[in-house]
C-alpha cells in the first residue's frame, strides 16, 4: 500500500482503459499516496504519471526525463509515438520540446497520429541499423548474446563451448530477442526459464539461467553504456531450485536396444514433417556402441578415423586432447571399433564428401549433443518450444509406451562399466571410457607426433577392443531380440 510521499509503480502494457482509470481516481480523489506511475512495456521509458491534481505522459531515459504531454492531449498511441520521436530528438542532440508541443496541438486538431508525426516531425527519420545499435547502443537481447559469446567462446573446449552456446540461444529466448535490455525485468526471464525446464529439463533451465546471469553480469560491469542496464545488476534475483545430485541410472541393454529399434521405426514425430536424419540415428547408435561423451563423439572427423593394426577389419577412432574433456590437461583419446558395429552404423552412411563421421542435415556440420537429446526428447514425447511461443507437440511418448525408463546418453557409460566388470574387464572399461590411471608417459604424446606402435602401446588399444568386442555384441543381440520383438507385436495389430 503507499503512503502519502511514495509513489505507486507498475510495468503494464498501457491501453485506453489505464486512462480511464486514471481520470476515474483523479475525479473521485482516490490516486493513492503521490500518486502511480505506470511504466508502459511496449516502449521503453514511456510512463504514464498520474497524480491527485492530473496526469502526464513522460520519457525516461538515462539521461533525462522529458514531459511529452498531458494525459488527456495524448492517447496511448500518440503517446507512444511521442515517446519514439522524442528520444531519437534526444540522440541528434535536440531539445524535442518544441516538436512535442507542435504535435500535441496536430493531435487535437486531427486524431490522426500518423499525419501529427509528419508535421511535428517533419526530418525524415533514419531507422537505427544494427552495426549502428551494436555501435552505440541500447543494446537488445540478441546483440549481448553475440557479444558475450565472441569474447567467452574462444576460451572453452570445442565441444562444451557448442552445448554453452545452445543455452544462451534456447529457442525460449526468441520472444525477448529483439528486446532493448533495459526492458528486460525478473517477470519475463522467469517466465523463460519456466519455459525452458517445461520443454527440457530443470537441469537444462538451471544452466541457462546461470548462464544468461553471467552474461548480463558481464555486460553490466564492461558495457553499461552499450546495454543500459541500470546501477543495480537486478537481475541476480533471477534463479531456480535445483540441486545437482549424482545419477546412478543405468538403463538395461534391453531398454538401449529397444531405443535404437524404436528411432528406426519412428524418424518422424510430432506434427512436423521433418525426418530424423541418417546422420543422427548413426550419431544415436554410436553413443549405445561406444559410450563415448557427446560433445567430442559428434564432433567425429573422418580423418582422424583409421585402420586398426594388426585388427583387419577395425577401425580406430581418435580425438586430440582438445575435443575431450576433463581437467585442466585432457588427454588424446582412441576406440578400437569392432567390425560388427561398423556394419550396423554402415546403413546409415550418407554425405561421403563430408569431413564429419556424423554429418547434419545443415551443410557442412555435424550433429550436436542438443540434437541428440532432442531426438531423445522426441521419442520420450516431450513437446519443445519454438520461436515466436510456437510449441511443437508430440504424438506419443514412446518411452512410456514401450517400457522403456527414462536415460541419457551419458547414463550408457555406467551401463557399459557394469557390463564390463561383470565380464571381469573392467580395465577395458576404464580405459574405453576414457577415465586418468594417473599415468602420464606416453599419453601426453600428441597424435601426431607419435608413431602407431607408440601409440596402441599408449592407447592400450589391445585392452579396449576385447572389451569393446564383448559390449558391441552384447547391444547388438539386445537390438536384433527387440527389433524381432516390435515386428511381431506390429504384425499381430
Amino acid at each position: 500500500m503507499a503512503t502519502q510521499n511514495t509513489w505507486t509503480r507498475e510495468r503494464v502494457n498501457l491501453t485506453a482503459d489505464h486512462l480511464k482509470r486514471a481520470r476515474r481516481l483523479i475525479a473521485t480523489s482516490k490516486v493513492p499516496g503521490r500518486g502511480i506511475e505506470w511504466a508502459d512495456t511496449a516502449t521503453t521509458g514511456l510512463l504514464l504519471r498520474v497524480g491527485p491534481l492530473g496526469g502526464a505522459w513522460l520519457l525516461k531515459t538515462e539521461a533525462r526525463t522529458v514531459r511529452l504531454g498531458d494525459m488527456d492531449a495524448l492517447p496511448v498511441p500518440a503517446a507512444r509515438a511521442a515517446a519514439q520521436q522524442a528520444r531519437l530528438d534526444l540522440r541528434a542532440g535536440r531539445n524535442p520540446r518544441a516538436s512535442l508541443e507542435i504535435y500535441a496541438e496536430a493531435i487535437a486538431q486531427t486524431d490522426d497520429v500518423g499525419l501529427s508525426v509528419e508535421v511535428a516531425f517533419p526530418e525524415e527519420v533514419v531507422e537505427q541499423s544494427d552495426e549502428d545499435r551494436r555501435r552505440d547502443g541500447p543494446w537488445q537481447w540478441r546483440d549481448l548474446v553475440d557479444a558475450y559469446l565472441a569474447t567467452r567462446l574462444p576460451k572453452l573446449k570445442p565441444g562444451w563451448a557448442e552445448q554453452y552456446e545452445g543455452y544462451l540461444r534456447h529457442p525460449a529466448f526468441e520472444r525477448i530477442s529483439t528486446w532493448e535490455l533495459a526492458r528486460l525485468d525478473i517477470d519475463v526471464l522467469e517466465e523463460i526459464r519456466d519455459r525452458i525446464a517445461k520443454a527440457n529439463s530443470v537441469s537444462t533451465a538451471a544452466r541457462a539461467v546461470n548462464q544468461g546471469k553471467a552474461m548480463l553480469t558481464w555486460a553490466w560491469k564492461y558495457h553499461r553504456r552499450l546495454s543500459r542496464l541500470g546501477k543495480t545488476p537486478w537481475w541476480q534475483g533471477w534463479s531456480i531450485e535445483y540441486a545437482a545430485s549424482t545419477r546412478d541410472h543405468e538403463p538395461t541393454l534391453s531398454e538401449l536396444g529397444r531405443t535404437l529399434a524404436l528411432a528406426e521405426r519412428h524418424r518422424v514425430l510430432g506434427t512436423t514433417d521433418q525426418e530424423t536424419s541418417a546422420g543422427m540415428l548413426k550419431a544415436l547408435w554410436s553413443v549405445v556402441l561406444t559410450a563415448q561423451r557427446t560433445g567430442a563423439l559428434a564432433a567425429t572427423r573422418r580423418d582422424r578415423v583409421i585402420p586398426m593394426p594388426g585388427r583387419p577389419g577395425w577401425e580406430v577412432w581418435t580425438w586430440s586432447s582438445g575435443d575431450m574433456k576433463g581437467g585442466k590437461s585432457p588427454r588424446p583419446h582412441a576406440l578400437p571399433i569392432p567390425p560388427a558395429a561398423l556394419e550396423a552404423l554402415s546403413r546409415f552412411d550418407e554425405g561421403e564428401d563430408s569431413e564429419w563421421a556424423f554429418p547434419s542435415r545443415a551443410l557442412g556440420k555435424h550433429v550436436t549433443s542438443d540434437g541428440l537429446n532432442q531426438m531423445l526428447y522426441r521419442l520420450q514425447g516431450k513437446a519443445k518450444a519454438g520461436k515466436k511461443d510456437a510449441v511443437t507437440l508430440r504424438e506419443v511418448d514412446l518411452f512410456k509406451a514401450h517400457r522403456i525408463r527414462i536415460w541419457t546418453p551419458h547414463d550408457v557409460r555406467r551401463t557399459l562399466g557394469s557390463f564390463l566388470a561383470e565380464e571381469e574387464l573392467g580395465g577395458a572399461a576404464s580405459a574405453i571410457l576414457a577415465h586418468k590411471t594417473g599415468k602420464r608417459d606416453d599419453e601426453d604424446a600428441r597424435l601426431e607426433d607419435i608413431t602407431r606402435k607408440v601409440y596402441a602401446k599408449a592407447q592400450r588399444l589391445d585392452l579396449k577392443a576385447r572389451g569393446m568386442e564383448a559390449w558391441v555384441a552384447a547391444v547388438i543381440d539386445a537390438y536384433n531380440r527387440e527389433a524381432a520383438l516390435l515386428d511381431r507385436s506390429a504384425a499381430r495389430r
